[in-house]
């Protein structure tokens, strides 16, 4: 039985990981309808793609003044504004009638899925303590994933019934719960002490990251030597520059660089980063090649991939349970070696319906992500101090968010380049399309090997230390 105590925490973990899970379901579940809010709009997919990327760029960049808010302001306030937020930009993508209109609206909506994203892990993470803290991050950091790996299967059967409009009215009903169970729940935290806020700086961090996302997001169509790509590139690297040497001068900084002093912190979180290069090389082309390859229907994708979704949930849950007890640099550890057996499985797909192993591929990468990521995540904030769990939630949430943009811009580049060339050598369009999608496929196989290596790397640090600290 549990106490008052622990149903309460209980509680407040539910209302925190709705928000995680919410933020991270709307960053994918538009992608198998982008095809047809294309033929809604008339538009180019170059240009529809900013539905996603859009809400993935600004997510990202606010990242870290989302995170280091949560550190100085009244949480309950700050994560029931980023559910209200997230409401009335789900509302109008419901109800946009351009493309324009969508575009701007899914930008309003990334500003709450921001808040909720970087703040999620931190509250839970202030909440319970030992051995408990472990399972909830764990639980929590699995319903995240889960969300963001099985968005575009959802997509599917929403689309299916109500059009490409029905993928936004989940995120309008939940996050409406979200916003009254929020007031409700989370703990009413003020901060008595007198604090600054170093708006200077986040300028400049902002100003760096954008800078780079926008780069991700662009270099591909118009080339790296692109004086409107070299032109961020120079913007990025100045501002980054400006913003590194201010915070080792100001006694308040926006980002403690003593974090990145632990090897533990630096190998998780860009373990973390490269995972979902591998994951998304799949995850974005996958719908594509089901469609355009196999002629399947929205609906028959989303039954292709719920293997992995099935996986994913199962294996994420006997994460969070078995996380008290074993390492989870190991557990992650292993994970990315399923993801590496699951994505060389995919490479040997043809044109043709090979159902059982593209079930089995999608079973073994749903498996070694449901041992990932929450694994992942227990490892990352684990090496953070708790009086900077806002701050740490918001570097890792901005990782994770940056690999996977560059995941899905990264594969659509080299998908993109490999179709062109194997069109010039004489294949046709359906061949090309193989072709380059088996590309793809391969570049991911080979990040989740240097996936593994990473993951490996921070599972020895984590042991160094308890030997060092036993």
């Amino acid at each position: 039985m549990l106490t008052r105590n622990e149903k309460i925490k209980w509680q407040i973990f539910f209302v925190s990981a709705i928000g995680g899970f919410l933020a991270m379901l709307d960053s994918n579940t538009v992608n198998v309808a982008l095809y047809e809010i294309a033929k809604d709009f008339n538009r180019d997919m170059n240009l529809v793609q900013w539905v996603v990327t859009g809400y993935i760029l600004v997510l990202s960049s606010c990242l870290m003044l989302f995170g280091k808010l949560n550190d100085i302001v009244n949480r309950r306030i700050l994560y029931t504004t980023g559910f209200l937020i997230f409401f009335t930009g789900s509302i109008l993508n419901v109800c946009s009638i351009s493309l324009t209109m969508l575009i701007i609206c899914r930008l309003i909506q990334s500003l709450g899925a921001s808040i909720l994203l970087s703040n999620n892990i931190a509250i839970i993470s202030s909440v319970f303590k030992g051995k408990k803290r472990a399972k909830a991050i764990g639980f929590s950091s699995a319903m995240m994933a889960f969300a963001g790996m099985t968005g575009p299967s959802l997509g599917g059967f929403f689309m299916h019934y109500f059009g490409w409009r029905g993928v936004f009215v989940t995120g309008v009903i939940v996050a409406f719960i979200g916003a009254y169970l929020s007031s409700k729940i989370i703990p009413d935290i003020k901060r008595n002490e007198k604090f600054k806020f170093d708006y200077q700086g986040m300028l400049y961090l902002f100003i760096s990251t954008f800078s780079m996302l926008i780069i991700i997001s662009n270099a591909h169509i118009l080339g790296y030597k692109s004086p409107y790509i070299i032109g961020f590139f120079v913007l990025m690297i100045l501002f980054a520059l400006i913003f590194y040497i201010r915070e080792h001068k100001i006694d308040y900084p926006v980002v403690d660089f003593k974090l990145f002093s632990s090897k533990v912190f630096v190998f998780g979180n860009f373990a973390m980063l490269i995972s979902y290069f591998a994951l998304f090389s799949n995850a974005v082309m996958f719908p594509y090649y089901a469609q355009a390859v196999l002629k399947a229907s929205p609906l028959i994708t989303a039954f292709l991939m719920l293997p992995f979704s099935t996986c994913f949930m199962f294996a994420a849950i006997f994460i969070g349970k078995l996380s008290s007890k074993y390492q989870s640099g190991m557990l992650m550890t292993y994970g990315a070696i399923l993801i590496v057996f699951g994505l060389l499985l995919f490479t040997t797909c043809s044109s043709g319906m090979d159902i059982l192993k593209i079930i089995l591929a999608q079973m073994l990468m749903g498996t070694g992500s449901g041992m990932y990521q929450p694994s992942a995540n227990i490892i990352v904030m684990g090496a953070s101090p708790l009086n900077e769990t806002g701050q740490a939630s918001g570097i890792l949430a901005m990782f994770r968010n940056t690999g996977m943009l560059l995941g899905i811009m990264i594969s659509l580049s080299i998908f993109d380049v490999a179709k062109a060339r194997y069109i010039k050598l004489g294949f046709d369009n359906f061949q090309a399309f193989v072709c380059a999608y088996r590309e793809v496929l391969i570049a991911g196989f080979l990040f989740a090997i240097l996936c593994v290596f990473l993951s490996f790397r921070a599972y020895r640090e984590k042991e160094k230390l308890k030997i060092a600290n036993p």
